[in-house]
């Protein structure tokens, strides 16, 4: 029920003599249609809230949530469903529960890279930073030309960094920028790779393009734009106060 266009044929069916069979089947695709475009809008407002665009906050997350729960009650088997529901549990710090449902999302939809990632990035979150990269490399192997490949090496590069292998954290963070360009923090982890690198000269550079490109943000903003993922494990914590320790060195103002 799911596959094709559901609203598409509800419009077709619309136009046909109206039958028992034809409304029974009308109601059907209607709640299809109602779970994905509900799914759809919640994991697109957690990305607004997570990315912290658009001034999205705690009532674009409560809103997500009714639209997570509106989805899973027409259907819930829905992988898309089950992957905002990950998102959802991430933005709250749940980063078990946002395994669990990114897990639920693969059941269901084994051949959606992105679910890997996302799987990969919870597992970071939870201090199990090489099994992150493992999950991360399947949805590349699933889907290497993905229009969100950046996302993918972003992850990859971010637990070299909380790993402290900067040279490895360098090569993917950089891939993530060429891949994907719209957000401010695969260049400031880059940045403070080099910095810890002692690349000075490089971290400086990349430090003023970002600046070109993201004007206004400080240390403090990025520190408060963390706080879209809370999380209280020490791994992250640790790599955290890398990252911020970075910054510093390579002269990003405080506030």
């Amino acid at each position: 029920m799911r596959s094709g266009d559901p609203l598409g044929r509800v419009k077709t069916l619309y136009e046909k003599p109206v039958t028992p069979g034809r409304t029974k089947l009308m109601r059907g695709l209607l709640g299809a249609s109602a779970a994905e475009t509900a799914a759809f809008t919640a994991t697109t407002v957690l990305c607004q809230y997570l990315n912290r665009w658009d001034d999205a906050g705690p009532a674009e997350v409560a809103a997500a949530e009714a639209a997570i729960n509106e989805a899973l009650g027409h259907d819930p088997k829905l992988f898309l469903a089950h992957y905002a529901q990950g998102f959802l549990c991430r933005t709250r710090g749940q980063h078990q529960a946002s395994l669990e449902a990114f897990d639920q999302t693969i059941k269901f939809a084994p051949k959606f890279a992105r679910a890997y990632a996302q799987k990969g990035e919870q597992l970071v979150y939870l201090g199990q930073a090489d099994k992150g990269i493992a999950e991360v490399q399947k949805a590349i192997e699933l889907s290497p030309k993905s229009a969100v490949r950046g996302y993918f090496y972003w992850v990859i590069g971010r637990a070299h960094f909380f790993m402290k292998r900067d040279a490895d954290a360098i090569s993917w963070l950089q891939r993530s920028i060429r891949a994907w360009p719209s957000v401010w923090y695969n260049r400031l982890y880059l940045v403070s790779a080099h910095a810890h690198a002692e690349k000075k000269v490089s971290a400086s550079r990349v430090l003023k393009a970002f600046g070109g490109r993201f004007p206004g943000y400080t240390l403090q903003s990025v520190i408060e734009n963390e706080g879209a993922t809370p999380d209280d494990n020490p791994f992250v914590i640790a790599g955290r106060e890398r990252f911020h320790e970075g910054l510093h060195r390579a002269g990003m103002a405080q506030r």
